[in-house]
């Protein structure tokens, strides 16, 4: 169960962050499955966030 305090602390974070939505095929229609971006990213021992940033670093 979470407290006040820590429910207050998470918003105060979540304050500081941009959300960006991208949406795929479920049917890897579109050439990549989330699967794939979840297995890329295990293999570089990063969360899927941080693989995606830093595969849009590169491209930048």
């Amino acid at each position: 169960m979470s407290t006040d305090a820590k429910r207050e602390g998470n918003a105060r974070h979540l304050e500081k962050l941009e959300r960006v939505v991208f949406r795929i095929h479920k049917d890897g229609s579109d050439g990549i499955t989330k699967d794939q971006i979840r297995h890329a990213a295990e293999q570089c021992g990063q969360s899927v966030n941080a693989w995606i940033l830093d595969a849009i670093r590169d491209k930048i």
